[in-house]
């Protein structure tokens, strides 16, 4: 082979090699470019917003939660929706009262929907129900913040899962399956999520050194949220009260009925004690001696605390229904707390103490909270007006 030939089929191979590796160069830029949109494209879906709000309820991930989730708009709204609930319930608030009241839950709305916000990352964060301090603890500002969240059925709702995700231009829909774990109730909340992207090409410029000079380039930037899409409503929160909380009403109505002829018996005793009472604690000069103190104590210690614990064992025995068991379990907390209240105040006369006093005081105020929140459910109150007549 002459060295002309040898030298045409060298150039023709360089070439062939230089088009093989361009060609494989072309390819691994349109796979890698390809992988990077598909990518893009997938964390800019309705579809992987939904997902990661998933993940983030299960691995307590707050910061990703509120990425994906305008918190504040959806429990905003569905104040609205629980409140309108709950007054059309009411049936013992007349017009005016109602408008009145009515007005009033609009004024502390932004207090009561930041203090429900806070309770929602704090469920997602620890794990637990925990209720604020500050001006939403007891009645501050009026109302119980504690049964209003009951009321609310967030605590006893549990999502199964999210179907039929809807890509609707800006906006998009999906269902969240859920459950009302006290009923036993299935119900599919429809969702909205809003896009909020800002994915495009900018122009731009880039500084950078050369020689020791500063030179800027001209140029595209590809910008690009980590992710767009925002749930931003609960659509059917209303229906979904509507639905669950009757059903939750009617195993209320059948506890109460089941346990009336026993709360009616022992409020008939503790009336016979409350008037033993006043009189034992009749002095002439207005300070009662030991011995008067004395025999009150032994009354608390061995008729008053018994009957109260006799009380709430006839209610254990009676069998409740699913969506009876927070009012039983507020009637056995409140039988507690009053027992304690008896004990500090018992304990105050025997030994003088200021303090025990000052203990029980305390104590029966935290059982007039839970006796009123009794009284609210068992009357179906949308708001409290009076503490309740209590021995």
């Amino acid at each position: 082979m002459d060295d002309l030939t040898w030298n045409k089929k060298r150039r023709a191979r360089r070439r062939r090699v230089k088009f093989e590796r361009f060609l494989v160069l072309l390819l691994l830029i349109f796979g890698v470019s390809y992988g990077i949109w598909n990518f893009i494209s997938r964390t800019k879906t309705p579809v992987y917003a939904m997902d990661k709000i998933s993940e983030s309820i299960t691995n307590g991930d707050l910061e990703t939660f509120n990425k994906h989730v305008d918190l504040m708009s959806i429990t905003m709204q569905a104040y609205d929706d629980l409140t309108g609930d709950m007054f059309k319930n009411d049936e013992q608030l007349s017009m005016s009262e109602r408008l009145l009241f009515e007005n009033f839950y609009v004024l502390i709305r932004p207090q009561v929907c930041a203090g429900a916000v806070q309770v929602l990352n704090t469920k997602i964060t620890s794990g637990n129900w925990i209720l604020p301090e500050e001006i939403l603890k007891g009645r501050q500002l009026g109302i119980d913040f504690e049964l209003l969240v009951e009321r609310s059925l967030i605590r006893s709702t549990k999502i199964t899962g999210v179907e039929n995700i809807e890509n609707q231009g800006d906006k998009a829909t999906a269902d969240i399956k859920i459950i009302e774990e006290n009923s036993q109730t299935p119900f599919t909340l429809k969702v909205t999520l809003e896009n909020f992207s800002n994915v495009g090409w900018q122009m731009g410029s880039e500084d950078f050194e050369l020689f020791g000079e500063t030179w800027n380039f001209p140029g595209l930037n590809f910008a690009f949220d980590d992710n767009s899409w925002k749930l931003t409503s609960v659509d059917n929160y209303k229906e979904y009260l509507e639905t669950v909380t009757p059903i939750l009403q009617k195993d209320i109505d059948a506890y109460i009925d089941a346990t009336a002829e026993i709360v009616d018996h022992y409020n008939y005793l503790f009336a016979i004690e409350q008037d033993n009472f006043i009189v034992m604690q009749r002095t002439s000069s207005g300070v009662m001696g030991y011995n008067q103190r004395s025999r009150i104590a032994d009354r608390i210690n061995n008729v008053i605390i018994p009957l109260l614990r006799d009380r709430q064992a006839e209610l254990n025995a009676v069998e409740i229904p699913s969506g009876a068991k927070y009012l039983a379990s507020l009637r056995a907390e409140s039988t507690e707390t009053t027992i304690q209240a008896w004990q500090f105040y018992a304990q105050g006369l025997l030994e003088d103490d200021e303090v025990a006093f000052s203990t029980a005081a305390a104590v029966h105020k935290q059982e007039l909270i839970l006796d009123q929140r009794i009284e609210e459910i068992i009357k179906n109150s949308a708001v409290a007006k009076n503490l309740p007549d209590l021995p």
